[in-house]
């Protein structure tokens, strides 16, 4: 049986990403066994998957010392083929361990996003999305799978037993309104806007999910039909509340992916961020809501740069009703 490796360290919404990639590597080589490098914070999301034999896990505490020795333990394992879906130092310095024909790496747009954000001078294709840059050191590949993540009967027995101690014992919706910088999180008026228009409509519970950092889940509305679990479940639990949601709303974090690739649709809102950044939905029934026409978007990779205008035009201008109405119309 030969033996893959796939490389993909960070972060939750690109390693979701890379499932696909990995079913595509599956397909085309059906007697293989894929081992899935990852940094060990993140290894949780990829348990269960029936696609990875090994999950091997990179520690960054151990620095450089520690990349070294994992290098070492890898190039003795016999790889048919090391692909490199993440391309950055500490992946650069793997490759040194390996024989440059075995070892394949993509191309990151790096010139194409300075190009963008800078001089606002977009030469990406419309096509263009990170599954399909993964796919792009694999021939002959021209449909891309959906993403795939997996958790098991017994962990959505215990996310309803834990759901119901919190008061949700019938149908909910979630809403992830945090993320990694306050840039892209849609206003707190704008959640609550929504959350009134989504409890007029529907007789779902809300479920708030988001960790010790997302502060935006204290500052939304308190109703009795919300139910904030901040910081209260593990990553694994919050991918088993996801799957038996009914729908997820948020910005482009990685728990949106990660509630498509759980078969839970979702509504995502795009502020600074675009397309060109890997923001994007893999659902049949997701769909993506952005302020279009405004000439300072997208202006950064991740939401990372503060916003230049007097207000956020990107996030300021989403209309809810439009967010509630599609929602409405899937359901």
């Amino acid at each position: 049986m030969k033996k893959i490796l796939i490389i993909r360290m960070s972060s939750i919404g690109d390693i979701i990403l890379a499932t696909s990639f990995l079913d595509s590597v599956k397909k085309k080589y059906p007697n293989s066994s894929i081992d899935f490098l990852i940094k060990k914070e993140f290894s949780p999301l990829l348990q269960n998957h029936p696609l990875i034999n090994n999950i091997i896990e990179l520690d960054k505490s151990e620095g450089l010392k520690g990349l070294i020795n994992l290098g070492k333990h890898l190039k003795h394992q016999g790889y048919y083929k090391v692909f490199d879906i993440h391309n950055v130092f500490r992946s650069k310095i793997l490759s040194f361990f390996f024989k440059r024909k075995i070892f394949f790496q993509i191309k990151k747009p790096r010139l194409k996003r300075f190009m963008l954000f800078n001089l606002k001078l977009n030469f990406f294709k419309k096509d263009f999305s990170h599954i399909r840059m993964y796919h792009s050191i694999l021939e002959d590949i021209h449909s891309f799978p959906r993403t795939s993540l997996y958790v098991s009967s017994d962990e959505i027995n215990r996310a309803k037993s834990f759901l119901k101690k919190e008061g949700v014992d019938q149908e909910f919706i979630c809403i992830v309104p945090g993320a990694a910088w306050k840039q892209k999180q849609l206003p707190v008026d704008k959640y609550n806007e929504l959350i009134d228009n989504l409890n007029k409509k529907f007789a779902f519970k809300i479920v708030l999910l988001g960790s010790k950092n997302d502060t935006i889940c204290d500052e939304i509305k308190k109703d009795i039909n919300i139910v904030n679990l901040k910081d209260k479940t593990s990553l694994r639990m919050a991918m088993s509340i996801l799957t038996i949601s009914e729908h997820t709303f948020g910005s482009d974090t990685g728990l949106l992916h990660a509630s498509e690739a759980l078969n839970t649709p979702v509504s995502m809102i795009l502020g600074p961020t675009s397309m060109e950044t890997g923001a994007s939905i893999n659902h049949p029934n997701s769909k993506i809501f952005e302020k279009n026409n405004l000439w300072c978007r997208p202006c950064s990779q991740n939401g990372k740069r503060p916003c230049i205008r007097k207000e956020q035009y990107c996030l300021t201008g989403i209309n809810i009703n439009d967010i509630a109405g599609a929602f409405q119309r899937s359901c």
